[in-house]
């Protein structure tokens, strides 16, 4: 199969991700494409299925994030499979705090992706993939790149 990874990065953590995922693709033996946002969407003839993520920053997903969900839905890629991640944190320890900041953190970038992708008819897959981050400008949490190569397993055999 040929997959299509893009992505939206402000810290390179979001993009670590989409590495990931696009290594454990290779891994797997799809054909696999790795693409930051900012660049012109590629062709999409050929290829199988997408993982877009985005950064979640004050509540919202990438503009970018949401304009490609919503071409894919226009360029007849609606009964292809689409996946989303994003990144999010850094995550308060205190549950005081942590309750003050849940507006700016959930459902965060992947769960707005994923309502936009199903709003457009986009075959999207139920299950988000969310990566802490642990300060604002990173490092991921040390469990996320592991993962995100589960959830592209995952993502991989619901395809299957």
């Amino acid at each position: 199969m040929k997959a299509l990874v893009l992505f939206r990065s402000y810290y390179g953590n979001t993009k670590q991700v989409a590495e990931a995922i696009a290594g454990q693709l290779r891994a797997m033996g799809h054909e696999t494409t790795l693409q930051d946002l900012r660049q012109k969407l590629p062709e999409l003839k050929g290829i199988d299925l997408a993982m877009i993520g985005s950064p979640t920053r004050m509540a919202r997903a990438n503009r970018k994030a949401l304009s490609v969900l919503n071409r894919l839905g226009k360029k007849g890629f609606a009964g292809k499979p689409v996946a989303v991640f994003d990144t999010y944190g850094p995550v308060p320890t205190k549950p005081e705090e942590l309750e003050q900041s849940r507006r700016w953190l959930y459902p965060g970038a992947a769960g707005i992706m994923h309502k936009a992708a199903k709003d457009r008819g986009l075959k999207v897959y139920e299950p988000v993939l969310r990566c802490e981050v642990k300060g604002y400008k990173g490092p991921l949490a040390d469990d996320v790149l592991a993962k995100a190569a589960s959830f592209t397993r995952e993502f991989v055999r619901w395809i299957s």
